[in-house]
């Protein structure tokens, strides 16, 4: 308001300068006067600047609440201690949905080989006092009463800095301990129950390894939901699971079926032509009537398009075959509560191989079970094995009841399961072509959380590639009095 009034009488200054002409003196005095309003107007403005302020401060000291010094110090520390609280709370919700748990298992072996057949002939050998460690790391979430994940990490090594890995090796039998390895996923999948009926859905890397009976000799309860002669080892897919022990009155009767695509030709625009490999399983298992804690298991499973024999620059199939899996387990876990616990298995496998193979040489084909040089190239073959066991509970309360357990499994000239070793063991003695034997003694520490097992694993074979797919098992060439025995200790914790 001020500077406005200032600005109209120097209009009007100026108006009148312009209409009467001053002298030089006159205007000397007018610009004194100008300068001296101009200062006045400065002090004016910083006047009011101030009085703004102060009412400013007023006006919030008005509005603030009042209160003394004491009693706002008492609100903050309970704002304070009530978010500490929430904090708390909500950690704890979070954690509830989660379980986290670990295995450590050390162990010790030593392994003798008689007549192993390298460069066309065949030797002796034997590895003396191999230390090795095996880590888990177990993972279970409920998401929601519906939803549920379940999860593991695994990682095996042998002492001396070397890793473990199950390489690309065809036969997958042997662990190559030259072989460079990390922590991998186990397992990690989704059940999905389907709220209101009796059908749940599972999808991920599914719980395929450790099956029945390996709850036997590893202390523990089933983790797998096939048995174990019919397949081991990490496989992704989708499982449809229904209940029906409503229908049946058969307690945990199930009917799943599954499908997962085992190999995926991801390589196409490099050149290279393969069929995916694919699964398709279907199988039934339910509680025994009148056994407790019993199982009885019936699968069947189909492999199309099995991946060929195949080396970079000659020419080689697609796909291989395919092949058909049945099997039957049959498991008592403590009859009568005896103390002996029982187990059966039998897997029987058809194999449909291609009649065209990979091309060698010159007139020379290998294919699935079968090559051009003996003439079986594409001739459809079968194979079968066998598996079974012991388990007694001693009771003797102040070793905390120790078991002994015996088994022996025996796989015929073509017996080709889906299959790998279980982490920690030198070899999957579950694919042998020919027979073996295990003795062990577990001795528990701390009930279900710590054990020791010693045992010795006997194997003779009666062929020389164990569940080596490619090529021909006719002649004298083929057959093997190769024997492996294998003896270890080991201690298993899980926290």
């Amino acid at each position: 308001m001020i500077r406005k009034n200032i600005v109209f009488i120097l209009a009007v200054l100026v108006f009148f300068s312009a209409a009467y002409p001053a002298s030089a003196e006159d205007v000397v005095i007018d610009r004194e006067v100008l300068e001296k309003i101009l200062q006045r107007q400065d002090v004016l403005e910083q006047e009011l600047e101030r009085l703004k302020e102060s009412l400013q401060k007023k006006d919030e000291e008005i509005s603030a609440p009042v209160a003394p010094t004491e009693d706002i110090q008492v609100l903050k520390e309970d704002v304070e201690e009530m978010s500490e609280r929430l904090d708390v709370v909500e950690t704890k919700s979070i954690l509830d949905k989660i379980q986290l748990g670990g295995e450590l298992r050390t162990q010790m072996e030593f392994i003798d080989f008689d007549n192993i057949r390298l460069d066309g002939q065949e030797r002796d050998g034997n590895t003396e006092e191999l230390w090795s460690n095996r880590f888990r790391i177990n993972l279970r979430s409920e998401i929601t009463d519906d939803i549920i994940f379940q999860g593991r990490l695994s990682y095996y090594r042998y002492w001396g800095g070397t890793n473990y890995e199950r390489g690309e090796s065809s036969s997958r039998y042997f662990m190559n301990p030259d072989q460079e390895g990390d922590l991998y996923v186990e397992r990690a999948y989704i059940d999905y129950f389907v709220p209101g009926t009796p059908f749940a859905i599972t999808f991920g890397r599914l719980p395929t390894t450790n099956a029945p009976p390996y709850e036997f000799k590893n202390y523990t309860t089933r983790k797998a939901t096939w048995s174990q002669l019919f397949v081991d080892g990490e496989f992704d897919g989708i499982i449809g699971n229904l209940s029906l022990e409503k229908w049946t009155g058969l307690k945990n009767a199930m009917f799943r079926v599954c499908y997962s695509k085992v190999g995926q030709n991801y390589k196409q625009y490099k050149g290279i032509n393969l069929d995916p490999l694919r699964v398709a399983v279907a199988n039934f298992d339910t509680e025994i009537p009148g056994m407790k804690n019993s199982l009885l298991w019936l699968g069947y499973y189909r492999l199309f398009d099995m991946i060929p024999f195949r080396i970079e620059g000659i020419p080689y199939p697609e796909d291989s075959g395919d092949m058909d899996v049945y099997a039957i387990h049959l498991q008592f876990d403590n009859i009568k509560n005896s103390g002996l616990g029982w187990f059966g298995s039998f897997g029987y496998n058809n194999i449909h191989p291609r009649s065209e193979g990979t091309e060698l040489g010159p007139g020379y084909e290998v294919g699935m079970a079968g090559d051009s040089l003996h003439g079986d190239l594409g001739k459809k073959r079968n194979g079968y094995s066998v598996y079974t066991g012991l388990r007694y509970i001693l009771p003797i309360e102040s070793l905390k009841y120790p078991q002994i357990g015996f088994e022996y499994n025996y796989g015929s000239q073509y017996w080709f399961p889906v299959s790998t070793h279980d982490v920690g063991e030198f070899t999957n003695k579950l694919g042998i072509n020919g027979s073996a034997y295990e003795l062990y003694y577990v001795q528990p520490v701390a009930e279900k959380r710590m054990f020791c097992r010693i045992g010795a694993v006997y194997q003779d074979f009666d062929y020389i590639a164990p569940m080596y797919i490619y090529g021909s098992r006719e002649g004298e060439d083929a057959k093997s009095n190769m024997t492996i025995l294998q003896t270890y200790f080991l201690v298993d914790v899980r926290f």
